[in-house]
């Protein structure tokens, strides 16, 4: 493959040529130019090594490049030494009264059917972004503004293949019947990428495959589809449809499945609700959302009844599938009773399928709202290039399905045909006697799930056959201390990490080599997504330089239910966090920006004196908070849980901190608790330990 372009700028040809072979302006003007660097430092020269990262298409091309020749002001060739074969030409000549800029690129694609294919469509790609390169190049010589970017139809044509490509990886395309192709479009034209749609879609290809085992019950596919199509006739029979929103208020189990499946057919918008909210929560937000209908765990009707406050009069209650102790309850309807009503009636489409609108962790204040309605293409592609998530695989989703991971990885296993394991509620050695009676091969968890089956004895781990788990992936929050090679050095090299929020999904991916390397990382940038780092005006910041997160891209959504907004800049999303990226383009998250402490005029990052604690051998569970303080301005309190057994106390937690830290991260005021308060997500509550702290 060969690409050559010019450009014709009335401007001076040393000039021209200075900024032509400026690393730093290469990397500017180059779209998708991820790392362009001098190894070594110094100028360039004959025998100077450069570094690059380029994605293409569904690739991410990496090489070292030598520069083989150099005539200073005229000529320079760079050569891929190692990676792809990759050779650069920047030549630069005087014309008319200006100069004239040459870029040569040419690639060669590996070989076989899928490396041509790979080729021809990244031919009219490059071609495009070293013209837009050169224009770039031309607008900073002659300082210009940069003009607004309309969509490109090579750059989606581009974004189309490499999806295809990544999802003919992952085993999501595979031979079938044709009528089954064309029935699946039919599915999906319906009711586009929602979990009604993702479910109908499956039951066409796999219909006997295994979709749900709760450990009550086990469902194929087909018999979910139908069973939701029936549950979803009987909601429209009670005036549930487009336009109203159900409150969904179940834990881990098929009720759960069913009904969310149900309510996106019925055309009605599905409110996830935690069920860890206290009901003070739970009236906030079914004021704000107003649900016409809820369906819940029978052992959370009292909750709802006393959380109802100011919701519709018409407000109908419908149990889920799981009731302990499966008693007639006056005035409410079990989710199997409206399966029996409404089967083998057709369902009437509704004009759209329902959104879903998850919560936010509410762990510094009342959860917010963030609609979804139809995933972008770009969420599973970014997950499925980053993760090794394949078709047919088991999953055992441990954490709630109310929660944005949960939900994720739910809708995830729907595309890839995959069987979901789930268990009621999360415990350690449960989880591990999942996945050896169900050769589960992909956990999803979060940190603290980890610690907890770390934490049982060994041998009693090693009593469970965990042959089958080849894939641990992790979010939610971080990956505290060593967590990560403990478990690795556990269980094996399969664990990978996640960074984001509800508002803007995923904003970086680790795998097992990013945390061998950095076991502090939040990963790297994936597919479809921007990262940046700010300052507190605004302005972006180098790498290593701490700074506000703020990220971009298709699977962002930063306006809440209530209509609130978060803030944008550069037209990047805020995420409240605050961290920096190396020089590898690998992210590393410091913690909250309203948890940073400011004593005596420095700041104090709580993540990092967690970090340090969570290894001391005695200590279990940390979290480090502010404290209003009337003359450092804020004090730092560690709040510990101990090891059964321990004798340290708060002089050899300030001791311990002391020894490695600087004297403002020492903690003035050490608290023991027999556990931290934490959500139903397995996030810390801070404002309840910021506020015991308070009161000493």
């Amino acid at each position: 493959m060969r690409v050559t372009e010019r450009i014709d700028l009335p401007v001076d040809p040393d000039r021209a040529w200075r900024a032509a072979i400026d690393p730093r302006v290469i990397r500017r003007t180059m779209p998708g130019l991820e790392v362009f660097e001098v190894l070594g430092g110094g100028p360039l020269r004959r025998g100077t090594r450069l570094r690059t990262v380029l994605r293409v298409g569904a690739a991410e091309l990496g090489s070292e490049l030598e520069v083989t020749e150099l005539v200073e002001g005229r000529d320079i060739v760079a050569t891929g030494v190692t990676g792809i074969d990759l050779h650069v030409g920047i030549r630069v000549r005087p014309h008319d009264d200006g100069a004239r800029i040459v870029i040569r690129l040419g690639y060669n694609p590996p070989g076989g059917v899928p490396g041509a294919l790979a080729g021809v469509i990244a031919l009219p790609e490059m071609r495009r972004r070293t013209r837009e390169m050169l224009r770039a190049l031309g607008r900073q010589l002659l300082d210009e503004p940069e003009p607004r970017r309309l969509p490109n139809p090579l750059r989606v044509a581009s974004t189309t293949a490499r999806s295809a490509h990544v999802f003919a990886r992952a085993g999501v395309f595979r031979p079938m019947r044709p009528d089954k192709y064309l029935t699946i479009a039919r599915q999906l034209g319906r009711w586009g990428a929602t979990p009604a749609g993702a479910y109908s879609a499956a039951a066409v290809r796999d219909p006997q495959r295994l979709a749900i085992v709760d450990g009550e019950r086990a469902l194929t596919y087909a018999e979910l589809d139908a069973r939701s199509t029936a549950l979803a006739v009987a909601l429209r029979d009670r005036g549930v449809g487009e336009g109203h929103r159900v409150a969904l208020a179940a834990r881990n189990h098929r009720g759960f499945v069913e009904a969310l499946i149900a309510v996106s057919k019925a055309g009605a918008d599905a409110l996830l609700m935690n069920t860890g909210l206290a009901a003070p929560q739970v009236r906030a937000v079914m004021d704000r959302e107003r649900p016409t209908a809820v369906i819940c765990d029978a052992d959370l009707l009292e909750l709802i009844d006393e959380a109802r406050g100011a919701t519709p009069a018409t407000l109908t209650r419908v149990v889920s599938a799981w009731d302990d102790d499966h008693r007639p309850r006056s005035g409410v309807r079990s989710i199997d009773e409206l399966i029996v009503e409404g089967a083998g009636r057709g369902l009437r489409y509704p004009g759209a399928p329902g959104r879903v609108v998850l919560l936010t962790s509410g762990t510094t204040g009342p959860p917010k709202g963030s609609r979804r309605s139809r995933i972008p293409v770009d969420a599973p592609v970014a997950l499925l290039d980053r993760l090794p998530y394949r078709d047919g695989s088991t999953f055992l989703v441990a954490p709630p399905l109310f929660h944005a991971w949960g939900y994720v990885n739910l809708l995830m296993a729907l595309l890839l045909g995959s069987t979901v394991v789930l268990q009621r509620e999360f415990d350690p050695e449960e989880a591990l006697r999942g996945i050896a009676r169900h050769g589960v091969d992909v956990l999803i968890a979060v940190p603290v799930m980890l610690q907890r089956i770390l934490d049982l004895d060994p041998e009693l781990r090693a009593t469970y056959d965990l042959s089958s788990l080849t894939t641990v992936a992790s979010s939610g929050s971080a990956l505290k201390g060593n967590l990560a090679l403990r478990w690795m050095d556990a269980f094996g090299d399969g664990l990978h990490n996640l960074y984001g929020s509800t508002e803007v999904g995923w904003a970086a991916i680790a795998d097992p080599e990013d945390l061998r390397s950095a076991p502090g990382t939040a990963g790297r940038i994936p597919l479809g997504a921007t990262v940046r780092i700010y300052d507190d005006a605004d302005v972006p910041l180098p790498t290593h330089r701490p700074g506000r997160i703020h990220v971009g891209g298709a699977n962002v959504n930063d306006r809440y239910t209530d209509g609130t907004r978060l803030t944008r800049v550069d037209g990047l999303t805020e995420t409240g966090d605050v961290g920096y990226l190396d020089d590898l383009g690998r992210l590393f998250v410091l913690g909250r920006e309203d948890d940073m402490i400011v004593s005596a005029g420095e700041n104090v990052y709580p993540r990092g004196i967690e970090d340090l604690l969570i290894d001391h051998p005695e200590i279990d569970e940390v979290a480090a908070v502010g404290v209003a303080d009337a003359e450092l301005g804020q004090r730092l309190a560690v709040h510990v849980v101990l090891h059964e057994g321990s004798t340290l106390d708060a002089d050899g937690v300030r001791a311990y901190v002391g020894a490695q830290r600087a004297r403002v991260d020492v903690p003035r005021d050490v608290h023991f608790h027999d556990a931290l308060p934490r959500g139903a997500t397995g996030k810390i509550l801070r404002r309840e330990l910021a506020a015991a702290s308070a009161e000493g």
